[in-house]
Order: C-alpha cells, then structure tokens, then sequence
C-alpha cells in the first residue's frame, strides 16, 4: 500500500519553520554529482536585475561559503563577490562566494552551472536532504528536530571537524565520519556529497591489501586494459553518537581504490576515503544539524 501520510523526514521536522526548498539533481557518472539548483539574482550587462536557476555541486572540503564561474573578462581573483539566492517563497540566502573557474567542465553536464557551494554556507542552517522527492530544505539553526535517542529509523552520528594542516596547524573544515573497516587501520572519511562513488586511499590499506591492488594494476599495464581498481568491504562502520558500531557495508560494500586528493596531503588525522552518493542516496535523507553538532541518516 502507498504511503499516505507524512514521510518521516516531513515528521521529523514538522515543528520547524523552513527556510526554503529547492531541487537536488544528480547528474554525471552513476547519477551521483550532488547538483543543488538555487534561483540566482544576477544584473544583465544592461543593468537589469534577473533571478535565474543555477546549478551548483556541493562540497563540503570547500570550508568557505562556495565558489562561482568567473567570467574570462575578471582579472581580479581575491575577493569575495556577494550572491542572492531567491527561494521559492520569497525569502532570500546572503553568501559571499569566490570567483574561480574550478569545475567548469561540469557545465557539459548541466548548461546552468555556476559553481560549488561549500561546508561555510550548508553549516549556517539545518540541512535536510530528501532523496525520495530530491529536495533539498534549509531550516533556521536550533530548529525543532524531533528525533528520540533511540530511534530506530535513523543514525545518529556527530559531526566530526577535528582536521588541521600540519604545517601551519590551521582546521580544514568539512565534514567527517569516524569509520572502521578491518582489516584497513581505522580513519576518517568525507562526507562526499561531490563524489558519485566511495573510495579508499592507497595511504589506508594494509600491506596485504595494498599488494593486492598493485598486483592488480601491474596485470592491467600488462594487457593494456584500462579499469578502475576497486575492492568490496564486508565490515564498514559507522560509529554513532553513543559510541555504538553500525556495520553499513549491505548498502554498497564496492569502494574505488584511488590516490587521495591534495587536499587531504598534509592532514593530522587519518583519511581512509570518502562515503559517496552511491550509499548517501540508499538512505531516504539525511540531516546535517550543526546547532547539535549531528548528522542524521533517516532509513
């Protein structure tokens, strides 16, 4: 029988006032760029002011509020430039993005993207992603959030932001999850709404894995077969608000095995990978609750 009722996203939340709504889309290889569309007030060259639907991928390793596609004309890259998101209901989200031209192949992908919208703008709200009606809904911080400690419809896990750069010992901002996946030594991955597949980093496996992979890589040079090398994980676990393990690995046990990206070179805390769309969207939403310091994964 269909369900009729509220879904539980729409219970868990029925308390809170929302800022607005917008669509989520997911284009790109294994349906799984994290593309949000947000009406944008832009001037026209004749200085007449428009509100058009943009598209923007989210990335939480951005720490600031985001970036935007610079048009080829700006010679000035260094600050910040003041942007307009109008919500369908009128109201209107104030972020100050930086010009860059980073991503702007995806425009291949969707005509009306304009940038990356990153962990600085997600954590000045509650987030809910609804991956059933592929919305995405901004609430006030301290929102009512009705969910009991022990529900069993969610995980509840906090959110982790313990990572610094070991030469200047500056955060890098983003979200972490707390992960164990033997035999891999234990570490941190990504919240990676940017990455249609998870991953493990070559810099996490285990000796006996590692030579596994490389023997795997020296069979393709061989045959000139060009292949992602990947590896399933019969254990992966998420560890909860109270401490508790939470094997996830039944909703997508596959990671590509590939090299991690600059950003996380220099980082005091073990990087085992990143959790991408291909097991994010498993779940019906999740939450991102920076006023509790949670992220909710609602089942």
């Amino acid at each position: 029988m269909a369900q009729t009722g509220p879904s539980l996203l729409e219970h868990y939340m029925k308390l809170a006032h929302p800022v607005g709504t917008v669509k989520l889309a997911f284009p790109g290889p294994g349906s799984g760029f994290t593309f949000v569309h947000l009406p944008t007030k832009e001037v026209t060259e004749y200085g007449d002011t428009q509100v058009n639907e943009r598209s923007y991928l989210i990335d939480l390793n951005i720490s600031h509020e985001g970036l935007y596609i610079a048009p080829d004309t700006m010679l000035e890259f260094s600050n910040y430039t003041p942007f307009q998101f109008v919500l369908p209901n009128g109201h209107i989200i104030h972020a100050r993005l930086a010009p860059g031209h980073t991503h702007q192949d995806y425009l291949a992908m969707d005509t009306n993207f304009n940038g990356t919208i990153g962990w600085g703008l997600i954590k000045q709200f509650i987030t809910v992603f609804d991956f059933k009606k592929n919305e995405l809904t901004f609430y006030p911080l301290y929102s009512s959030v009705l969910i009991a400690d022990d529900d069993t419809n969610v995980i509840q896990l906090p959110i982790i932001d313990d990572a610094k750069i070991t030469y200047c010992h500056c955060p890098q901002s983003t979200v972490w999850l707390d992960v164990t996946a033997p035999p891999l030594p234990e570490g941190h991955v990504n919240l990676a709404f940017q990455q249609p597949y998870s991953q493990i980093f070559t810099t996490a496996l285990d000796s006996t894995t590692s030579a596994i992979v490389e023997k795997q890589h020296a069979e393709d040079s061989i045959t000139g077969t060009k292949r992602t090398i990947g590896l399933s994980v019969a254990q992966y676990y998420l560890h909860d608000l109270s401490g508790h393990a939470i094997n996830i690995s039944d909703r997508g046990p596959h990671r590509i095995v590939t090299l991690p990206p600059a950003i996380y070179h220099d980082l005091t805390i073990p990087v085992m990978g990143t959790l991408g769309t291909d097991i994010l969207r498993t779940f019906s939403g999740i939450i991102i609750d920076p006023s509790r310091n949670k992220l909710i994964f609602v089942k």
